[in-house]
């Protein structure tokens, strides 16, 4: 009688963290990620982002802007991990995602000015993030995306690479 419970339990827990708050160290920011199944995910972030393109003659223009950003996070490989013994804790595992971030164009520091007040950028991603003992993580993602900014849409690479702490306990 009691099998059929064990395996609706089973099927109904979450194995990504219900909520995470992060202080992110290498793009100063705070973030957000909130599950919402098995394996999904909404990280919110309110961040410093640097910006570099390759201006005329050659000349490396950047600017450190501030930014906001939604991404929708499918990890992939939560399984495969619990089967292997591995770490999920703090939504240790490899994802994919679409990120949708908000570049407020007032520069803090930096030589770049664009005519908008807000560029876009989105991007399909893969990444993974780990997280360990005493809360420090880190994650790595990259793929296509389309930047508009300065009435200049343009497609790009995203890349981004994170370094921080997980504040508060995991599971």
């Amino acid at each position: 009688m009691l099998l059929p419970i064990f395996c609706l339990n089973a099927q109904t827990s979450n194995k990504v963290e219900y909520g995470l708050f992060k202080i992110n160290v290498l793009i100063p920011g705070v973030s957000y990620e909130l599950g919402l199944g098995s394996r999904s995910t909404m990280n919110f972030e309110a961040s410093l982002v640097p910006v570099v393109e390759n201006g005329f003659n050659n000349e490396l223009d950047w600017v450190l802007f501030p930014s906001l950003i939604a991404e929708f996070r499918y990890y992939t490989n939560m399984n495969r991990r619990i089967g292997k013994g591995k770490n999920i804790s703090g939504n240790s595992g490899n994802y994919v995602s679409f990120l949708s971030q908000a570049l407020i164009t007032a520069p803090i520091l930096g030589n770049i000015e664009y005519d908008e007040p807000i560029a876009y950028l989105g991007a399909f991603n893969y990444g993974f993030q780990r997280t360990y003992g005493k809360g420090f993580y880190f994650s790595i993602a990259g793929g296509p995306a389309f930047f508009s900014g300065d009435n200049n849409p343009i497609a790009a690479i995203y890349l981004d690479a994170r370094i921080g702490w997980v504040l508060g306990k995991r599971k």
